[in-house]
This record gives structure tokens, C-alpha cells and sequence, in this order.
């Protein structure tokens, strides 16, 4: 049953990503990869905010948890894209935006985390 969750949730979260991300990168106007910071700084929020949730405070099924932290999380933030982006803003010459990226990817995906703990913790 874990397996099923994770490729369900998994095919979701990938789509929801592509939605976001390709979303995101057509409004923003920006020659950056916007959308795949969005979902990295989305993802660690909720990731953290249900994790806490869901152990600290709520009982949910062991198979629900996997099915959203690591099939639909785990396919919706992208290390991979950000990797790929990141190579080829440097390949690029765009040496500032790729620096830019890694930075604001880590900073606002980490901040992102701590502020889904502090308000898992406030529903607490």
C-alpha cells in the first residue's frame, strides 16, 4: 500500500510542480528560474507545517504521511531542476544569477521550513 501512496502521490505532485513552475516563470518576466524557487520555498514550508502536524497533534494514517511528504512533496520540490538550472546559468556566463539562485534557493527554502514549524507549533 506505501508504494501505491508514494507513485499517486508522487504523479501529483509532479504535476502541481509543472503547473506552478511553468506558471510562475511565463508571469513573473524574469530570465531567472522563478518557478522552481517558488516550489522549493512552497514545498519546504508545507513540508515542515504537516510534518509537525501530523506527528505532533494530528493522527494520520502512516500511508497518508508518505503519500504527501514523500510522493507529493517529494515530486513537487525539485533539487534536480534546481541543480540543472543552476549548471546552466553558470555554463551560461550568467555567473550572478547562478550564485543568486543557490542562494535564494537554500536562504528561502530553509526560512520557508522554520516558518512551518513555528506555525505547526502555534496550532499546537
Amino acid at each position: 500500500m506505501s508504494y501505491l501512496a508514494v507513485m499517486l502521490g508522487g504523479a501529483l505532485g509532479a504535476l502541481l510542480r509543472f503547473l506552478v513552475s511553468t506558471t510562475v516563470n511565463k508571469y513573473s518576466g524574469l530570465s531567472f528560474p522563478a518557478g522552481t524557487l517558488v516550489v522549493n520555498v512552497l514545498g519546504s514550508f508545507i513540508l515542515v507545517f504537516f510534518t509537525v502536524l501530523s506527528i505532533e497533534k494530528l493522527s494520520i494514517d502512516p500511508v497518508w504521511r508518505i503519500f504527501f511528504a514523500v510522493g507529493f512533496l517529494g515530486a513537487f520540490t525539485t533539487f534536480s531542476t534546481f541543480s540543472y538550472e543552476t549548471i546552466a546559468l553558470f555554463q551560461d556566463g550568467e555567473y550572478i544569477k547562478a550564485v543568486i539562485n543557490v542562494l535564494l534557493n537554500n536562504f528561502f527554502s530553509l526560512t520557508a521550513g522554520i516558518a512551518g514549524l513555528i506555525f505547526a507549533r502555534i496550532l499546537i
